[in-house]
């Protein structure tokens, strides 16, 4: 339906081409057919939207936003959470418009321990490439001071012997 061509790169700027086919081909056809004529071209995010509209049942489109708004760390490293977040966020790009607010988005669903590490002024004019990069290095940050702090317990006597 989609095929992305490659990265062509023209005046320093790089951009992926599309490929549409079957239905995917009739639809573009027609919807340049009825664009105004010096209309501009569409952005990434306007043609991400009409696509998903155009393709995805209404009822997928919704499950999808719950559980994009839905998601958090809990339990998982950053790096997986990341991947579902950048799933999810695919689909729902209407609610993530612009790079603050999928970074902002992204901080919320952190585990507390990290959403309160990522401050402002730590993130701020970051991208959302940097921003997982610091999350990541915190979050190993803090598992190697958990690891050192386990390994400095006494292992094996924990003061109760089992006798009443």
């Amino acid at each position: 339906m989609l095929q992305t061509t490659g990265i062509l790169e023209t005046y320093g700027v790089s951009f992926t081409t599309l490929q549409f086919y079957g239905a995917a081909f009739r639809w573009w056809e027609d919807y340049e057919r009825r664009r105004p004529v010096g209309a501009l071209p569409l952005i990434w995010q306007e043609l991400s939207i009409l696509f998903l509209e155009k393709f995805m049942p209404q009822s997928r489109r919704e499950e999808l936003r719950r559980q994009f708004e839905k998601l958090q760390q809990d339990g998982i490293f950053v790096t997986q959470y990341e991947m579902r977040f950048s799933e999810l966020a695919c689909h729902v790009v209407w609610l993530v418009p612009t790079d603050r607010e999928r970074i902002r988005r992204f901080i919320d669903g952190l585990t507390c321990q990290l959403r309160l590490r990522m401050t402002r002024d730590r993130v701020s004019g970051a991208t959302f490439d940097e921003v997982i990069h610091i999350a990541r290095q915190i979050e190993m940050v803090c598992s190697q001071k958990r690891g050192k702090r386990e390994s400095k317990r006494p292992r094996g006597s924990s003061g109760f012997s089992g006798v009443p």
